[in-house]
């Protein structure tokens, strides 16, 4: 008797999770299977996704290799094997994803998401990072995909061109929006035109908060999100915060008594605000120790 065994390892649990998301089916529906190729676009996604979080990250044309020890049929469905996986149908799938505008794909995978598990949006959390690539990378002449270019080189190798990439969240950490940038994109710019593309295609409570890092204030982001709620850090660089930090303002003791608090209502950009101070003893403490070793 010939015995052969598969390690299913945590693949089953993605695959489920897979299915109970109904991902397959919004995929199929963006990404229809057209002519005569054997797997349709949302089984080369799951293994995509299977490779992505197996630990191993395998480069295009070592995915067939991959998926030799493991139950492939039991995984993507009756009839695939490993061999299937090519770096051709996996280009190809990559390719139908870009035509289709991968950010706007992203998006009705996320309403279909949250439509599932019911969650409401409270927070809306965004960031962005920058990823530094080896290699020439010459721009197509009339091509309308980003500029992978010299910019903020947040890993400090300056000598690596780079892209840009933006997401938003819910309060749980469940992305609901990214996008790719060229490299040289301004933080500022980006985080309004990826909220605005966002409620074009989400609709939220009233009340929602868009929380974002100091790069989201400034003059005309606080014009273009008049009708939002968000939370966010002043920069030390404008005037009227320089002048709060260098004045003797009354802080009133917290619930922690770790931190103690200055509110005051400004107005910046044509838009009431509230402002608020935050004075940490744990913090000043260590500025101190710094301060006298200095």
């Amino acid at each position: 008797m010939h015995i052969t065994t598969n390690a299913l390892d945590h693949h089953g649990i993605v695959c489920g999770v897979f299915d109970e998301l109904e991902i397959g089916s919004i995929i199929d529906e963006a990404l229809p299977k057209v002519g005569q190729h054997k797997l349709a676009h949302s089984i080369v996604i799951k293994a995509m996704i299977l490779n992505c979080l197996g630990f191993t990250d395998s480069r295009l044309y070592l995915y067939s290799q991959y998926f030799e020890n493991l139950p492939v049929e039991r995984l993507l469905g009756p009839g695939v094997s490993a061999s299937d996986l090519t770096d051709d149908v996996l280009g190809r799938t990559l390719d139908k994803i870009y035509e289709a505008d991968p950010t706007q794909l992203f998006m009705k995978l996320s309403m279909k998401m949250m439509e599932i598990v019911n969650l409401k949006v409270m927070q809306l959390h965004c960031d962005d990072t920058n990823f530094s690539v080896h290699g020439d990378y010459e721009p197509e002449d009339g091509s309308s995909a980003i500029e992978l270019t010299y910019g903020h080189a947040k890993d400090k190798r300056y000598d690596l061109k780079r892209f840009s990439m933006g997401m938003i969240v819910n309060q749980y950490g469940m992305p609901l929006f990214t996008q790719a940038y060229s490299g040289n994109s301004s933080d500022k710019e980006t985080i309004v035109e990826a909220m605005k593309r966002l409620k074009e295609n989400i609709e939220f409570p009233d009340d929602v908060y868009l929380i974002a890092d100091s790069s989201l204030y400034s003059e005309d982001n606080v014009k273009a999100l008049k009708d939002m709620k968000w939370i966010t850090r002043v920069p030390s660089t404008i005037n009227l915060c320089k002048e709060l930090l260098t004045s003797d303002l009354e802080f009133k003791q917290g619930e922690d008594p770790r931190y103690s608090f200055y509110e005051t209502m400004v107005e910046y950009g044509g838009i009431k605000q509230k402002w608020v101070g935050v004075h940490s003893t744990e913090m000043h403490k260590r500025k101190d120790i710094t301060f006298e070793r200095k």
